[in-house]
Formats: C-alpha cells, sequence, structure tokens
C-alpha cells in the first residue's frame, strides 16, 4: 500500500482506488483511464476487446462495460467493427473547455460558499491533504484524480445537480489533454505549493470574493505551467475575468 492509499484510507476519503470487491470491469476501466491519461494509450493506438479480455483474465462483456464507461466520459471512440480508439482534443477544443470550466467553476463558488457546513470544509480539506501526499510520491495519475475529486466536491456543495456531469466531463478531458501531452511526466516544480489550500480557507472564512479570485488564479497558473497554449488564449488580455455567470 502505498503513502496515499494508507492516507486515503485514514481520512476515508479515496477517490482514485477501485474499491474492494469491485466488479471486474470497473478494474479495467480504471487500468485503461490511467493509461489514457498519462499518455501510454493514445489515438494512434487501437484498442480491442479480445486483447483486452485476454490481457485482464476476463470475458469481452466486462470489457465492453468498461470502454462504454470510458466513451461516457469521451476518452474513447467506440466505432462498432472498426474497433475502439482513443479520442483526441485539439488546442482550439480545450480552450473551450477551459472557458467552461472556468464559467461553471466561478459561478458555483459563491453558491458553495454560502452553502458550505463544517462537515464539507474539513471533506474538502483531507482532499487538498491527499493531493499533496499524491504529488509527494509523483503519482500524477492519483493527483489528477483527486484535483477532480475536490472541483468536484466543491460544485456539489453549490448544489447545481444539472450541470454537474458537464464540469466533470469538462475536468477528464482537460486533464487528459493536459497530461498526457506531458506523458505524466510533470515536475514537481510545474505544480502549485499548495493549490487547494487557500480556496478552503476563503470558504471557511465565507469570503465568496476571495474563494473566486483564488480560483481563478489556480486555474489559471495551472494552465500557465502545464498548457501555455491554452492559457494564452483563455486569458489574453484578462478576457476570462469577464466570463462570470453571477448564478446565485
Amino acid at each position: 500500500m502505498t503513502l496515499s492509499e494508507a492516507r486515503a484510507a485514514e481520512v476515508g476519503t479515496d477517490p482514485f482506488a477501485v474499491p474492494k470487491g469491485a466488479r471486474k470491469s470497473r478494474v479495467v476501466y480504471r487500468s485503461l483511464k490511467r493509461q489514457i491519461l498519462l499518455g501510454i494509450l493514445t489515438p494512434d493506438s487501437p484498442i480491442t476487446e479480445q486483447s483486452l479480455a485476454a490481457e485482464f483474465d476476463c470475458s469481452q462483456g466486462t470489457v465492453r462495460e468498461a470502454l462504454l464507461s470510458l466513451q461516457e466520459n469521451g476518452l474513447v471512440d467506440r466505432r462498432g467493427y472498426e474497433g475502439t480508439y482513443v479520442t483526441r482534443t485539439t488546442d482550439a477544443e480545450a480552450a473551450v473547455l477551459a472557458r467552461i470550466r472556468f464559467n461553471l467553476e466561478y459561478a458555483g463558488m459563491e453558491r458553495a460558499v454560502a452553502r458550505a457546513s463544517g462537515n464539507d470544509c474539513e471533506r474538502l480539506r483531507e482532499l487538498a491533504e491527499l493531493y499533496l501526499t499524491c504529488r509527494s510520491e509523483d503519482d500524477i495519475f492519483a493527483c489528477s484524480e483527486v484535483d477532480r475529486a475536490f472541483h468536484m466536491s466543491i460544485f456539489k456543495i453549490a448544489d447545481m445537480p444539472m450541470l454537474e456531469p458537464i464540469l466533470h466531463r469538462t475536468l477528464v478531458q482537460l486533464h487528459r489533454f493536459v497530461v498526457s501531452r506531458h506523458q505524466g511526466n510533470i515536475l514537481r516544480d510545474e505544480l502549485q505549493t499548495d493549490p487547494h489550500g487557500k480556496i478552503v480557507d476563503a470558504m471557511e472564512q465565507r469570503e465568496a470574493a476571495s474563494a473566486q479570485r483564488v480560483l481563478t488564479d489556480h486555474i489559471g497558473l495551472s494552465l500557465a505551467n502545464l498548457a501555455p497554449e491554452v492559457h494564452k488564449v483563455v486569458f489574453r488580455d484578462n478576457a476570462v475575468a469577464h466570463l462570470p455567470l453571477g448564478i446565485s
């Protein structure tokens, strides 16, 4: 058991591990998701149910379930008899996704600050600390999973359920776009020292404007460090600052 897994078990928060006794399709799903995110499987890598069934010692039906889950998140494209392929995200698409992400999270933050309980903030703090543990182990996949869980937890507090699937898929695609391009080789100095702690601090202090400002800095710095070409488009002339939806 890694330190991050032990820490997750300790706090009762484990957004990336496969639960004991989980269906085999879930194991296949997580393994393929990791390989896609890290750029091991690429759009040029054909995926066949037969080969995966042999690799994981399971039925093709089990593999099919895993591939359908990946398709729901936009990570693969199933083309019938042609096979299954990892999808591709262009720079232009990534820029649109980044704008969507910012709009949703910025609007959701104001609602989340007003609704967050002490237990909510404690849960967020645990995720923030778990992220740091994953980063200390240089586990970029785990960092991605925990980071996404952190942001989705805030949005869930905001109570906008119709938009949750949109944000989740957007985050998955952006993480895949960034991490796969680096082939998982992201240096620690490219990551923020504590990307989530200040966000929780502002939420605990009930400072919506401060939380939105810290969130904007977090998203902007992440893009600047890991996807500068997208950051240049999204934050050009500070245009992103004029995008908040103002949902209350």
